[in-house]
Order: structure tokens, then C-alpha cells, then sequence
């Protein structure tokens, strides 16, 4: 996911005792990109901070408590894959405290976008890491190979048979043009209601989710995007991608 990263410390000290300093992963900007669950997620580097006592030597081998401040209203943060809070870790032989429990990112913020505090405490002593969730990218979907078919019906499995078309590709991009995978796209076809159209069998509407190309392949119905049947005509599949506009892919049963 993307981010940025401020070389930054930040440090709250009690003045007569241990005292705890940001010295890695203050400053991020995360951004809310959709996860394979299908809801966005902004993920964040390593946070560490070090643990130094009243004479500014490292403090190993101690536990130093991370949770999270006041958030925005719909945001949920997770530390660690088990939701627990606050998250313990232990100082290396350094005095270095280091959260990388959500498969080795700091934590995990989801839904909302906007700034909120990440604490690391030891006893009286606080360090404070400064981290902002920013809304999704734009994004854009592009039609790759499928549209604009013309095909005939063919076949004695129906009266007046079938037409079958060929699958139909589009690939999502963000707006800095990388590749956006695990988006939910959604195909619906559109027609007279004379037309019997399936994008799967018996269902004129199909769910898919990009791959790691931001790539989503209609082909549900025996290998192609779509059977018809019951007449002639022009009929769309109108293909929509969470967070981006519709586009459309032209097709005609023709006689």
C-alpha cells in the first residue's frame, strides 16, 4: 500500500525518570486502499520507539504499552491480528520497542480517512507517533478486450437458438496509474426485456474482483462473458468498479 514516511522523533518525557522517544514511522500518511475482503484498509510501517532511563541509557528487556487515541467517528484501528489493546513489546538490547504485529506493518486502520495519535507508554513516560489515513485514490477503469461483439444466434439447444460472446476484460488503475487489485467490480447486463441475457447461469449480474494486475475477466458463461436468447437486438454491460465510475461494453445479436 502506498505511504509516506517522516524522519521526524517525537518525545513526551517525565522529567526525573525513564523517558520514551518515536525513532522510527512518525509522520505516516497511509492510504485507504480496498482489501480482498472488499472494504479499504490503510496500512503503516514499523513504529519503535527507544526506552531510556533518567541517565539517557537504554533500557532492555522492559514492556512498553502501544494503543491508539481518539480516532475519526467511523474509523477502526487493529494493532495486532487478534484486536487486542494495548499491544505489549519488549525493548531489545538497544531499549528499542518495536510494533510490527499486523504481518509485520504497525497497525492496520480501516474505513475512515483522517489523523489520529498511536501512544507508546512506560509507566509515567509517553511517546507519541503522528499518523494520518488518507481517503482513496480515483479510481479509473478501462475496457481491455470484449467489447463492441456482434454475434448470431446458433444452435437448436433453445428455440431460435444462442449467441455467445467472447469474455470480457477491463483492468481498475488508481489515479497514480498503478495496477488496483482486490477492488469488487461489478457487471450488470442490459437489455430489451425480450432478451434473456446470463453472465452466469440464470444471473444477469456478476460480482469479481480484481487480481494483482487490476484485472477482472468476465467468463462465466462457458468461457465467454454472456449467452442470449429470445431475440435480436443491441444490448450494455455496464461494469463498475467500487470507488470509480461505469463504463459501458456494447454488444448486438444479430440476425
Amino acid at each position: 500500500m502506498s505511504q509516506t514516511t517522516g524522519d521526524a522523533e517525537a518525545e513526551v518525557a517525565t522529567p526525573s525518570g525513564p523517558s520514551l522517544t518515536i525513532t522510527l514511522g512518525d509522520n505516516q500518511t497511509g492510504i485507504l486502499m480496498m482489501a480482498e475482503h472488499g472494504f479499504p484498509v490503510a496500512l503503516f510501517t514499523p513504529v519503535a520507539a527507544v526506552l531510556r532511563d533518567a541517565s539517557g541509557a537504554p533500557l532492555a528487556g522492559e514492556a512498553v504499552a502501544w494503543s491508539v487515541g481518539e480516532t475519526p467517528a467511523n474509523m477502526g484501528i487493529q494493532l495486532d491480528p487478534h484486536g487486542t489493546t494495548p499491544v505489549i513489546t519488549t525493548t531489545d538490547e538497544h531499549g528499542v520497542a518495536t510494533l510490527d504485529r499486523m504481518r509485520g506493518s504497525a497497525l492496520s486502520a480501516f474505513y475512515d480517512s483522517g489523523a489520529f495519535v498511536l501512544e507508546a507508554r512506560y509507566g509515567r513516560a509517553v511517546a507519541a507517533a503522528h499518523l494520518v489515513v488518507a481517503p482513496p485514490l480515483a479510481l479509473t477503469t478501462k475496457i481491455m478486450g470484449g467489447d463492441n461483439q456482434s454475434v448470431a444466434r446458433t444452435g437448436s439447444r433453445v428455440p431460435g437458438g444462442e449467441a455467445r460472446f467472447a469474455p470480457l476484460e477491463v483492468r481498475v488503475r488508481d489515479s497514480l496509474g498503478e495496477p488496483a487489485a482486490g477492488v469488487k467490480v461489478v457487471f450488470t447486463a442490459q437489455g430489451p426485456t425480450s432478451m434473456m441475457i446470463q453472465l452466469t447461469p440464470g444471473q444477469d449480474e456478476v460480482d469479481l474482483v480484481t487480481d494483482a494486475e487490476g484485472r477482472a475477466t468476465l467468463d462465466r458463461m462457458d468461457g465467454g462473458s454472456s449467452i442470449c436468447r429470445g431475440c435480436d437486438g443491441e444490448f450494455k454491460i455496464v461494469v463498475t468498479a467500487t470507488g470509480g465510475k461505469p463504463v459501458v461494453a456494447h454488444y448486438s445479436v444479430v440476425p
